[in-house]
């Protein structure tokens, strides 16, 4: 392949390639200021060029080809998913043509998934679980009806597969008297912790919500629209719901606002005191040293209180279903309760009814006041 510039910003590049005995030729003209990047677009255009002409490319390499247009506008947490899924993908299905998969083989290939032992640090013997294999399935079918759009493949075998079924568990929360436990040992914590615990029960907030909630002065309610996340490589990315009822108004109950407060001003005291060892996150739920904490660091946070306390092991999650079914023991509607759990499972005709955002924030409202009488009334029952 050579690459000749036409003109001002538009570059051209030529392939030979010989096929069934004939040369033919291909060209293609790009359009960018800089010849280094005329040259990556070139590279990219051989790959797919070579891929289309050839009897004999092989999944791994067809996987390669499309793999950019795959992972484009994917967040980096969901490239590093799919970029695991791809490694399964070439490790377990034999590297075979692609044009010679069929439906029949990848369903051969999804059982034998569904069978295979996995290396596990635990004695006990895993598989990879339903949920894993309808995900590298999905990244699977999503490259081959890419190579389908190019035409690299006259039609995609991922059809009429059978998939496990992942069997839902039911959703974990603390009893009676693990809340209690819970709360009464909240005073004893960091307040970085202790507002990090109750953000998390007490409004129903995602990890990743809490640790995007910024520095600021804030009020009785929240407007959550994002989220910060790390990669495997240490990298913090900050992304937005991916649906719009992902993005809501929470209501914070006077005792989370007070405790926010006393964070933030102790924030304030630690940076007066360590100084230019200080790094000052703009974030409002930081490591000792004020640098964004690691969400993983949060996890462990939460495990290590969990035992502190004499409780089984908590999740966010599990903290998060706790909030769910106080709120609907209290009478909240399911469709107000979605809503203000920032799920998207409810259906369009409910969704559009515009009073009903008027309706969540006074029941947002309503659960705040009713944790501010709980956490009260606990509070007598112990003095």
């Amino acid at each position: 392949m050579y690459i000749i510039k036409l003109s001002t910003n538009k570059y051209r590049a030529t392939l030979s390639k010989t096929v069934n005995g004939k040369r033919k030729r291909y060209t293609k003209t790009f359009t960018t200021s800089k010849k280094k990047d005329a040259v990556k677009m070139a590279q990219e255009w051989e790959s797919t060029i070579m891929c289309k002409v050839s009897t004999d490319c092989s999944i791994s390499e067809l996987l390669d080809v499309v793999w950019s247009t795959v992972i484009k506008n994917k967040s980096p947490n969901t490239v590093d998913g799919y970029t695991l899924c791809k490694e399964r993908i070439v490790k377990t299905l034999d590297d075979i043509p692609a044009r010679d998969l069929s439906p029949r083989i990848i369903q051969h290939w999804i059982d034998k998934l569904s069978n295979s032992e996995i290396k596990s640090t635990s004695r006990n013997k895993r598989t990879y679980s339903p949920k894993t294999i309808k995900e590298t399935y999905f990244v699977l079918s999503r490259c081959f009806s890419v190579a389908v759009a190019w035409e690299l493949l006259p039609s995609s075998p991922c059809h009429d597969i059978v998939l496990p079924i992942n069997n839902k568990k039911e959703a974990h929360i603390l009893s009676p008297n693990d809340l209690s436990l819970f709360i009464n040992g909240l005073d004893t914590l960091p307040l970085d912790s202790k507002v990090l615990f109750e953000l998390a029960l007490f409004c129903s907030l995602r990890r990743g919500e809490i640790l995007g909630i910024k520095d600021e002065p804030i009020g009785s309610k929240i407007v959550i629209d994002k989220a910060r996340y790390r990669t495997k490589h240490g990298i913090d990315f900050v992304k937005e719901p991916k649906t719009k009822s992902g993005i809501r108004i929470c209501s914070i109950p006077d005792f989370v606002k007070s405790d926010i407060e006393n964070l933030r001003n102790y924030h304030n005291d630690e940076k007066k005191r360590l100084r230019s060892a200080w790094i000052n996150s703009s974030y409002l739920i930081k490591a000792a040293d004020g640098s964004p904490i690691a969400p993983h660091a949060v996890g462990q946070r939460l495990t290590r209180y969990a035992k502190k306390i004499g409780i089984d092991h908590v999740t966010f999650h599990q903290l998060r279903h706790t909030y769910a079914s106080i709120v609907a023991s209290s009478g909240t509607d399911l469709v107000t309760l979605s809503r203000l759990m920032g799920h998207s499972n409810k259906s369009t005709t409910l969704s559009i009814y515009t009073h009903l955002f008027k309706d969540e924030a006074e029941v947002g409202r309503n659960v705040a006041n009713m944790f501010d009488g709980m956490i009260q009334s606990m509070t007598k029952s112990h003095e």
